[in-house]
């Protein structure tokens, strides 16, 4: 007798989650990603300082140094570098690219393998941001520090978190901040944006 209350029980149950659901509607969304790992990309990608541009204050114009060293690259054979050796805190250097992202996208997320791979002291504080391409401004912004010496030279995976992506045209950018007295560097590989659609 309990046996059989027990089934009629979960059966109940399994009827009334299926009558109920979940309450939202059934649509597929989509997804789209971006995957950049420099390997045929590097024209479109531009760095600031060292080149021989003249950035307007606060751009990303110069072309970027991307290296082919299948043996230091994360994955495939070529791998961004930037190398910021002014000496002040206050100055940074950055590279990027510019990305459209698709029409009706819902959120989206930056990420990429990032190898601090020279620095002598701590902290080391890099930057992953998203900026509108119309004005100029911030979509997202997210900064980061190395704190360990030990994970100079290992790649370890950086994200922004999910934005809500405003005009379809962004300009994605990976800024290193300089040292008082100092000399940082820093390798990008694998860069991925990637939005829900829909």
């Amino acid at each position: 007798m309990a046996r059989r209350l027990q089934q009629a029980l979960v059966a109940a149950v399994a009827v009334c989650a299926v009558v109920l659901g979940t309450g939202a509607r059934a649509e597929a969304a989509t997804y789209w990603n971006l995957n950049d790992g420099f390997e045929t990309t590097e024209s479109l990608w531009n760095q600031d300082g060292g080149g021989p541009e003249d950035c307007p204050r606060y751009r990303t114009c110069n072309p970027v140094d991307v290296i082919d060293d299948a043996a230091e690259a994360y994955r495939g054979t070529r791998y961004a570098s930037i190398l910021n050796n002014s000496g002040y805190g206050a100055n940074w250097l950055s590279y990027g690219r510019q990305v459209r992202i698709p029409a009706g996208s819902a959120q989206c997320d930056l990420g990429a393998w990032i190898n601090v791979d020279y620095a002598r002291k701590t902290p080391v504080t890099m930057q992953l941001e998203v900026i509108r391409v119309s004005d100029w401004t911030y979509q997202i912004s997210r900064t980061f520090q190395l704190t360990d010496l030990n994970q100079v030279g290992t790649w370890r995976r950086y994200s922004t978190g999910y934005w809500t992506p405003g005009p379809r045209d962004v300009f994605i950018r990976f800024v290193l901040v300089g040292q008082e007295f100092g000399v940082v560097g820093m390798r990008v590989d694998d860069v991925t944006v990637s939005c829900t659609v829909g």
